[in-house]
């Protein structure tokens, strides 16, 4: 998935887990959570539009990961400075890449940091899931551009989950 669906996963959980007398538990369970939520959500991703390779030459490729850009930089504009932990545990897993690409662009070799273990680690604990086999024989749609739709979709449900848990919050007090 990318990465406003992330935010947007680590957002919801911090919620659920804003608890003001156990604060250690509550920030324990969404950091754990939020994690995991990287883990469940990549697993999705061959659901949607996610080609291998950047494809700087495809319209709709630079079209999409520039939305993709912005959108990330708006979400993090919007709910960083309240829900910070939540989406700092969602997006962690990412960091892989930011080092495995990093190396690549900066011409460097950090030899302990060659793949995604982040990423292998998520992958290994869902491995052992069987309840969530299911999401292994989801369609690949990874250079269906028309698969942008699945993850516009995610993003429009998890935008309403916000919005309806907002409400809530409001007419309790």
């Amino acid at each position: 998935m990318q990465e406003p669906t992330h935010i947007l996963a680590g957002v919801i959980i911090q919620k659920c887990f804003d608890w003001r007398k156990l604060r250690a538990v509550g920030m324990a369970l969404t950091a754990m959570l939020a994690f995991l939520s990287h883990g469940l959500l990549d697993k999705l991703a061959n659901f949607t539009y996610h080609p291998a390779h950047a494809d700087f030459h495809s319209a709709i490729w630079v079209s999409y990961h520039t939305t993709v850009l912005l959108v990330t930089i708006l979400f993090l504009v919007l709910w960083w400075k309240p829900y910070w932990w939540g989406i700092l545990f969602a997006m962690l897993p990412d960091i892989d890449w930011v080092f495995i690409h990093g190396q690549e662009i900066l011409h460097i070799k950090i030899p302990f940091y060659r793949e995604p273990h982040l990423h292998n680690l998520l992958h290994w604990l869902y491995a052992r899931v069987p309840a969530l086999s299911f999401l292994d024989h989801l369609p690949n749609n990874r250079e269906n551009p028309w698969a942008i739709l699945c993850e516009v979709v995610l993003v429009a449900v998890l935008l309403l989950i916000i919005r309806g848990s907002g409400k809530k919050k409001k007419e309790a007090t």
